[in-house]
């Protein structure tokens, strides 16, 4: 890592660094310091002991080990304990409202559901379901340029622009606690356990005005004092949630999060009406991120459980990374126009239908969207109504064989150099998106200097060698490979295309409403043979 510019506060000490954090004390007038113990993602995420300064880094009576973090963001932007800090108080000034209750957003909701979502707004409770930043630190050079704006796939044109020039900040942060991800639980019943207290938090945060907008397994974290306590939600990575409005700014934008676990009208960039795509303006709103818990639950129940490997493979398409390829499965899975069901295991029938029956509902709900100008509020009833359908979807779960709940899941691959392919060792923390991970964050064609040499004494990468590595690949992606805002200029060859695959025409976006859960896609004509035989 280079610390160029920075060393009055962050020192090489081996393979580790000491952080020295300023301005921490009674008035800002104390300096606190952390060394870093062991790597948790390359040089962007560590775990990290608190030291009694820097001439003395003996680790000080009582110190519990901490998460650091250290990410590039520009100037003009707030940090994520910033962020955090916002967020926390809009959800105060909407408990402090009397009459709560009869807010738009909880329309749908049942007397039950309101009385949970109280008992979170009581005391502060709802910071419980958050993982919360402890202390962070801007660290600001004016001659250092962040390592982002070194590698043009990793932003748009304009941004990479706006990074050329020294716009960014390094901002440490420190998480006190230590969690798992929930790709890194061990069974089906812990994950969705936590899965549904993640719809929880998101309530909270769409009371308050607030999208998320990179729900993931990487952000989904679980916490637990010890073995014998079930797990408890800690969402992360609020780096770029926001408030949800109708900015004309945020139309249309360049899609952000995790591209496997992206909601399907995020990624194609068009609004989805029933049967076909279309230009209407589309801005990600409160339902989008629960699309996100939805996708992240079918790949938990197809590509996550153990001797599982005909749905592995039915489904691998559809969890792909790539926002240029591989999306029509998405829109097959999201259209309901393929059943993989047979593919899945047998344990796991009872589950699965509950899953479909949601997303049907889900899509139906879609196209209710009323296009306004003022969208967002005009679309309450809709995202109100999005959370109750995942309330009774957790609810009929109940109701299903609960064999499914022991379940094991598949524990993730391990990186040639120790790490897995997210970056963690055993059950470290995610407290980061994937987008921070420095030099990692790169194209499927970048590799680092290191990588290049290997390929180099490799010799020459031959269509035989290509297909043998495409065989080993794994079913899940490496969780580093995220999308970039270059990527995003770039045109998806779907774009133009329905969830059928057709090409959409002006009659189309004038057809009446129909059901996508029961329609079946005209079979496409034969194609003329090259030479016709004599009659």
């Amino acid at each position: 890592m280079d610390v160029s510019g920075y060393e009055s506060f962050i020192t090489s000490i081996g393979t580790n660094y000491l952080y020295e954090l300023p301005n921490q004390g009674t008035g800002g007038s104390q300096s606190r310091f952390f060394l870093t113990t062991r790597s948790l993602r390359g040089t962007r995420v560590w775990k990290a002991i608190e030291v009694e300064s820097r001439d003395h880094p003996q680790r000080l009576t009582g110190a519990k080990p901490v998460v650091l973090k250290v990410a590039w963001i520009r100037k003009a932007r707030m940090s994520e304990k910033d962020i955090q800090t916002q967020l926390f108080d809009d959800i105060r000034a909407f408990a402090a409202n009397p009459n709560w209750r009869e807010h738009p957003l909880l329309s749908k909701f049942g007397e039950h559901g309101k009385d949970r979502l109280g008992r979170l707004l009581e005391g502060d409770k709802f910071r419980d379901l958050f993982l919360c930043a402890s202390l962070d630190h801007m660290f600001v050079d004016s001659r250092i340029e962040s390592p982002r704006s070194q590698h043009a796939g990793s932003t748009s044109s304009q941004e990479s622009e706006r990074s050329s020039t020294p716009e960014k900040v390094r901002v440490v942060t420190v998480y006190e606690e230590m969690c798992t991800a929930l790709d890194d639980l061990s069974t089906l019943g812990e994950a969705i356990d936590v899965l549904k207290q993640t719809v929880a938090a998101l309530q909270l945060m769409m009371v308050a005005g607030w999208v998320h907008h990179d729900i993931s397994p990487g952000n989904i974290l679980a916490f637990r004092e010890n073995e014998s306590n079930p797990w408890r939600l800690k969402l992360s990575d609020l780096e770029y949630a926001r408030k949800c409005s109708d900015d004309s700014n945020e139309l249309i934008g360049p899609p952000i999060g995790t591209p496997p676990f992206m909601p399907c009208e995020i990624r194609s960039q068009r609004r989805v009406m029933w049967s076909h795509l279309t230009d209407y303006n589309l801005v990600y709103d409160f339902q989008h991120d629960l699309e996100s818990v939805w996708w992240i639950w079918l790949w938990l129940i197809t590509s996550r459980i153990r001797d599982s490997a005909h749905s592995q493979e039915a489904y691998r398409r559809a969890f792909t990374y790539s926002l240029e390829r591989g999306d029509y499965p998405r829109k097959e899975i999201w259209g309901g126009l393929r059943d993989y069901k047979d593919y899945l295991p047998q344990n796991v029938a009872g589950i699965f239908s509950v899953v479909e029956a949601l997303r049907v509902k889900l899509l139906d709900l879609s196209s209710t969207h009323k296009d306004t100008p003022n969208s967002t509020e005009d679309n309450y009833e809709r995202y109100s109504a999005a959370h109750v359908l995942f309330e009774e979807s957790f609810s009929l779960l109940e109701a299903t064989d609960d064999a499914w709940s022991c379940l094991a899941l598949l524990k993730r691959r391990k990186h040639p150099h120790g790490e897995d392919q997210s970056g963690s060792q055993g059950n470290a923390p995610h407290v980061y998106s994937s987008r921070d991970i420095g030099n990692d964050n790169r194209l499927p064609s970048k590799v680092s200097r290191a990588e290049s040499k290997d390929r180099k004494a490799q010799g020459p990468i031959t269509a035989s060698k290509k297909r043998k590595a495409a065989m080993k690949s794994p079913v899940e992606p490496p969780a580093d490979k995220r999308v970039t805002r270059s990527m995003t200029n770039r045109k998806l060859d779907e774009d133009s295309r329905d969830v059928t695959g057709s090409r959409i025409m002006r009659s189309k976006t004038r057809l009446g409403k129909s059901k996508i859960s029961g329609v079946t896609p005209k079979r496409a004509p034969p194609a003329k043979s090259a030479t016709r035989k004599k009659l």
